[in-house]
Order: C-alpha cells, then sequence, then structure tokens
C-alpha cells in the first residue's frame, strides 16, 4: 500500500511538474507575440518536446512564415508601382508638354496650313500620352494579378499577325522597317488568348520599328515567331534584360524615342501567362526576338 501512495504521489508530481512547464510555455509564447512587432521576424520556440506543442508550434510558426511573405510581397509591390509612376512620370510629362505648347502656338497662328500641321503634332503627342497611359495601367494590373482572365483557344497565327502589321503599318513605314515575312505554313494554329497575343505581336512589331535600324524579318516556324532585324548600336542592347520593367530607359538604349519601356516587359509576362516563352539573342548587328507559343492540340475527326 505504501509503495502504490508512493508510485501515485510520484506520478502526481511529474504531472505536476510538466503542467507547470507547459503554462511557462504557453506564458512565454503570450510574452513574445504581445511584445513583437507586427512586421518583427518572429519564431514560437519550443522548449518543451511534447508532440502536440510541437505540432502547434510548426502550426503557428507556418503561419507566421506566410502572415509575413504576403507583407513582403505587399511592401514590394508597393515600392515597385511609386518606382513605376516615377519612371514613367517623365515619358508621360514630354508628350503632354509638347501638345499644351503647341496648343498654345496654335492660339495665336492665323496661317491655315501651319495651324494643319499644330493640329497634326498635338493629335501624334496625344496617342504617345494614350499609349503610355495604356501601357502603364496594363503592367500595374498584370502584377498585381488584377488581369483578365486568359481565354486560351485554337487560333490560327497567320491571320492574327496580318492583322497586327496592318495595324503597324504607318509607324513600320515611317521607322523605315519595310517588313519581310518568311511564313512557311499559313494552317499553323497555337493555342493562346485572342487579345493577349494580338497585343504581344503588336508590342513585339512597335518594338522593332522603334528601335530597329532597317528591314525587319518575320519568320514562323510552326507555332514559333522569329521577329530579326538590325540594330543600329549593338553594344547598347542586353538580351538578356530587354525584357525586363523599364529596360529602354537606360542611357546606352538610346531613350527618348518613344514608349514607356513596358511593351516587351509587357509582351514577356502576357506569353508566359499564355503557356509560351519570349527570348532574344544578339549576333552581330542582328537582333532576333523567338516568340515560342504553345502549338494548338490537334482537331478531332468527326
Amino acid at each position: 500500500m505504501l509503495c502504490l501512495c508512493f508510485v501515485l504521489f510520484a506520478a502526481a508530481l511529474f504531472l505536476a511538474f510538466q503542467l507547470a512547464a507547459l503554462l511557462r510555455q504557453l506564458n512565454s509564447w503570450a510574452d513574445l507575440l504581445e511584445k513583437s512587432e507586427p512586421a518583427s521576424n518572429l519564431r514560437l520556440p519550443l522548449s518543451l518536446r511534447l508532440r502536440p506543442l510541437r505540432r502547434v508550434c510548426r502550426a503557428f510558426n507556418a503561419r507566421l512564415d506566410g502572415a509575413q511573405a504576403d507583407a513582403l510581397r505587399a511592401r514590394r509591390s508597393g515600392e515597385e508601382l511609386q518606382a513605376t509612376m516615377a519612371a514613367v512620370s517623365h515619358d508621360i510629362r514630354t508628350p503632354l508638354a509638347a501638345a499644351c505648347g503647341y496648343l498654345e502656338l496654335l492660339r495665336r497662328e492665323s496661317d491655315p496650313v501651319r495651324q494643319e500641321r499644330g493640329l497634326a503634332v498635338i493629335a501624334r503627342r496625344l496617342q504617345e500620352l494614350e499609349t503610355l497611359l495604356d501601357e502603364l495601367f496594363l503592367y500595374t494590373r498584370l502584377n498585381a494579378g488584377q488581369a483578365r482572365a486568359l481565354q486560351p483557344a485554337r487560333l490560327a497565327l497567320w491571320p492574327l499577325f496580318c492583322e497586327a502589321a496592318a495595324g503597324l503599318e504607318p509607324q513600320l513605314k515611317q521607322a523605315g522597317a519595310q517588313l519581310q515575312v518568311d511564313w512557311a505554313e499559313e494552317t499553323a494554329a497555337v493555342w493562346a488568348d485572342r487579345q493577349a497575343l494580338a497585343r504581344v505581336l503588336r508590342n513585339l512589331l512597335l518594338n522593332a520599328a522603334q528601335h530597329g535600324a532597317g528591314g525587319l524579318q518575320v519568320c514562323q516556324q510552326g507555332g514559333t515567331l522569329l521577329f530579326a532585324n538590325r540594330v543600329a548600336d549593338p553594344a547598347a542592347i542586353d538580351p538578356q534584360h530587354m525584357f525586363d520593367r523599364f529596360w529602354r530607359a537606360d542611357a546606352a538604349r538610346g531613350g527618348g524615342r518613344g514608349g514607356a519601356g513596358l511593351g516587351l516587359a509587357i509582351a514577356r509576362e502576357l506569353t508566359e501567362a499564355m503557356g509560351g516563352r519570349l527570348t532574344a539573342a544578339l549576333e552581330g548587328q542582328v537582333l532576333t526576338v523567338c516568340l515560342a507559343l504553345r502549338p494548338a492540340p490537334a482537331e478531332k475527326a468527326e
């Protein structure tokens, strides 16, 4: 009987120590949570090696990791938005200031011919401004995950390319980018979103027109398009970074020829969202941009 009482007393004493340790552990966690800053790298320590406490500690630390990662992404997103607005502000002010300047001149101009020329300049500058704002809004929506959900479908590549090239014919002609097309298969089809692919094709053609130095050759190989054109200053081209945000703002690129430096970044974002790849290579004075799209699944026979 005495032995049994001793065993029970020892068990009760052990449980009391365990309970006291558990309370100390919980109080330690509560102190840490109450005193820590919301943005701190807090992790809950574990001194009592009980399986339920280990599970609680792992789950809580995982939740803290997720919350801190979300906070870091939100902070980076805010910083990127500020950098975006700062980088684009000059590009926005330039066409706006030019349009306002010509408008002021037209108020004092009585020659109809000069008035017509001034109005044409104003229209062109406002169109540049519209393009800049459109690129800015689309890029910020893509980065924030708020862009329109893509609706991929089987698309014939040739008609979409013709539509994009026809829409940019004035810009291509003005830039002296004579278009040479080597299309091997007019029935080639890809799996892509129509609006997104149209935007990608337009941005690639427009970039070649703005920053190339001569003709533009487009070669089709299945679901892959190669855009090749000569560049005036190969040393200023960095194929590894030319799809980065605001890459054209680099002084070596010869900025000042329009655009917010977002066209290629938007093209890459949309291409990757459709499951494709957009890369570039430079050989001598020839820059080649490769647009590789997902091939369309074979049509089912009826």
